[in-house]
């Protein structure tokens, strides 16, 4: 028969490394839940830059066009008090490939702020992935521990089953 003190000390050896493996379990899956957790807030912040940056180029928009308007009415007044007829020839020409320019200036901001929005978004989708990655390893990192905690009471067990040999 084994020693009662050495029975004693190998049991208490595995139930302590079974413990603390099921605590690093536990460490593992509540950080993995706060990483999730961060992932999560990210992806609310980046969809909420993308539809900022929408909300930008609009009032981008609106302001260009304001201040086109202010700039096409002052080379039509212009034209006029020089004497042109700003609604047919090289005036109205003029004023015709001003307006296309600035269609085309309207479109590139948009243009650029839709770019920039999708951008926002595949970040919102990516951190969205990186959350649902990080609650799975933690999940299966406590897993691990009860795994590596019933091995830990298994070789103690089997060390105080040989003792008595």
């Amino acid at each position: 028969m084994a020693d009662p003190v050495t029975v004693a000390l190998v049991a208490g050896s595995s139930l302590l490394s079974a413990r603390s493996a099921v605590q690093q379990g536990a460490a593992a899956k509540a950080a993995g839940q706060a990483n999730a957790m961060m992932g999560e807030r990210n992806a609310r912040i980046a969809e909420q830059n993308a539809e900022q940056i929408k909300r930008s180029a609009e009032f981008d928009v609106n302001r260009f066009r304001s201040n086109f308007g202010e700039l096409q009415a002052t080379a039509s007044t212009a034209y006029r008090f020089n004497g042109f007829v700003a609604s047919e020839g090289t005036p109205a020409l003029q004023l015709i490939e001003n307006a296309r320019q600035a269609d085309e200036e309207i479109y590139t901001m948009r243009y650029n702020a839709a770019t920039q929005s999708q951008q926002a978004l595949e970040s919102a989708t990516e951190s969205r992935l990186q959350a649902k990655l990080d609650r799975m390893r933690g999940r299966q990192a406590q897993k691990a521990s009860y795994y590596q905690a019933a091995g830990s009471l298994l070789r103690g067990g089997t060390q105080i089953a040989t003792m008595g040999d």
